[in-house]
């Protein structure tokens, strides 16, 4: 025979509820009559510097905020706290009569300047002092545009079989920067991000950021256009190329034995198409010569964009001298 046992209440369970209940009701009377209460909060706000003079800048960085002590009720800084982005606070200093440097005491200048700290009407707060920092030097200096040059920070290597053909290319090659002369003055170039490029076998052309060279200065454009030029190694024989004397003096006739020269020309592929002999200086420098030494080696520059130059022919050349003096004739 089976038999129901009635389950029992839990009477706890409202009880408890009761309880809860109570001390929320309570803990929210007790929270609406604290909240009423004054109450000093440290707090950072927003330091906006107003009316530079023109052509004037700041010669060191001015702080972003202050720290300071604000009295208000307990409900005032709870709205401020859920609502802070929809207020408007922050603390002034006004340097339209700051010529060169000012060393503003805060507290002093916010006492007699109370209208330079903006807090909002709406929630009935007042400054009480600042804390951190007591003092701020404003140091001022004149305002200077001048152009430099980019400096680039990219790391290149080409695979085997290819070169690099003169140096990374900028558009612009330039840019203006400005800020404190004292510190403009210093700056003779600007650097690119770096980055890396390897074993490449064609051109690169993209847009490379520059790093700003000081927090004080500004500088326009952020960005430029770099071009690297990457060709396939080729090489051409090049002829006829005139050897020039140089210091030769004017009461000597001089002769170099041959006047031309060629040799192998080394470089991209397009450039090395297109080399003239012209371009390409041979030298004999007069100042080498000795009656005594019939061969000269001669000096070789290229253009600085190719890659190098080899089997120079003929390798030795002759220096001829001849006396353009007339001989003193006797009576």
């Amino acid at each position: 025979m089976k038999i129901n046992i009635p389950k029992l209440k839990d009477t706890n369970v409202p009880q408890l509820r009761r309880i809860f209940y109570s001390v929320l009701i309570a803990f929210i009377f007790w929270f609406f009559i604290k909240s009423e209460d004054d109450y000093l909060v440290t707090k950072k706000i927003p330091l906006i510097a107003r009316n530079l003079q023109e052509q004037k800048t700041y010669k060191e960085e001015v702080p972003k905020d202050i720290l300071v002590t604000i009295r208000g009720s307990g409900r005032s800084f709870i709205w401020l706290a859920l609502f802070e982005n929809f207020y408007d606070y922050k603390a002034i200093i006004d340097l339209s009569s700051i010529a060169d440097q000012y060393n503003f005491n805060l507290n002093d200048y916010y006492r007699d300047n109370p209208k330079k700290i903006v807090l909002p009407l709406s929630l009935g707060l007042e400054f009480v002092e600042v804390i951190s920092p007591k003092n701020i030097i404003i140091n001022l200096d004149q305002y200077l545009v001048k152009k430099v040059p980019i400096q680039s920070q990219v790391f290149i290597s080409t695979e085997s079989g290819y070169v690099q053909v003169g140096n990374e290319n900028f558009v612009p090659d330039s840019i203006n920067i400005g800020g404190p002369q004292e510190i403009v003055n210093n700056i003779e170039f600007v650097r690119t991000q770096k980055d890396t490029f390897l074993n490449l076998i064609a051109s690169i052309d993209g847009e490379l950021s520059i790093i700003n060279p000081n927090k004080l200065v500004d500088f326009d454009p952020k960005k430029v256009r770099r071009y690297i030029n990457i060709q396939p190694i080729s090489e051409k024989i090049v002829t006829s190329i005139p050897v020039q004397l140089i210091n030769k003096p004017n009461d000597l006739e001089i002769f170099v034995n041959p006047s031309t020269v060629s040799l192998t020309i080394i470089g991209g592929l397009d450039q090395v198409a297109n080399i003239l002999p012209e371009d390409i200086l041979v030298t004999i420098d007069f100042k080498d010569w000795n009656p005594d030494k019939q061969f000269y080696l001669p000096q070789i520059e290229i253009p600085t964009n190719f890659f190098k130059w080899e089997n120079l022919s003929p390798n030795n050349l002759e220096i001829l001298v001849v006396d353009r003096k007339e001989p003193i004739k006797e009576n």
